[in-house]
C-alpha cells in the first residue's frame, strides 16, 4: 500500500506531465514544511518551503483584512516565470513553478482539476 507522501507525489507527478510549463510542483503544510515535491534539484525544498508558507500568511492576512473572505490563491510573477500557491484546504497549501510563456488560464484549469486529489489524499 503506497504511503500518503507516495500518493501526494504521483498526483504532483501526473501535475507536471499535463503542462510542459509546469516545472515544479510541492505540496507545503501551512506550517512551512514540504510534505512531497516534484521540483528541480536546484531548489532548495525547505527554504521554498518555509517562504511559501510566510507569503501565505501574508496573502491570508491581506484577504482576510481587506476583503474580509478567506484567500484561495496568491501567485507572483518574476521575468521568468510564476510562483503560484493554491490553497488545499485547512492544513497544506499548492505550489507550483510556472514559465513566463504558459497560458496561465490552462494553469489554472489544471489547478482546479487536481486539488480535490489532493484534498482526498490529505
Amino acid at each position: 500500500m503506497a504511503s500518503k507522501t507516495d500518493k501526494i507525489t504521483e498526483i504532483l507527478r501526473r501535475l507536471r506531465t499535463s503542462s510542459p510549463d509546469i516545472f515544479g510542483a510541492t505540496v507545503v503544510s501551512v506550517e512551512g514544511f514540504p510534505i512531497a515535491s516534484v521540483a528541480p534539484a536546484e531548489i532548495d525544498e525547505e527554504l521554498v518551503s518555509g517562504m511559501s508558507a510566510a507569503l501565505l500568511g501574508v496573502g491570508e492576512r491581506i484577504a482576510n483584512e481587506m476583503m474580509q473572505s478567506p484567500l484561495n490563491q496568491v501567485f507572483v510573477k518574476s521575468e521568468k516565470g510564476y510562483v503560484i500557491l493554491n490553497s488545499i484546504g485547512q492544513d497544506a497549501v499548492l505550489m507550483l513553478l510556472v514559465t513566463i510563456q504558459a497560458k496561465l488560464g490552462l494553469i489554472f484549469l489544471e489547478l482546479r482539476r487536481v486539488i480535490p486529489d489532493l484534498q482526498k489524499v490529505l
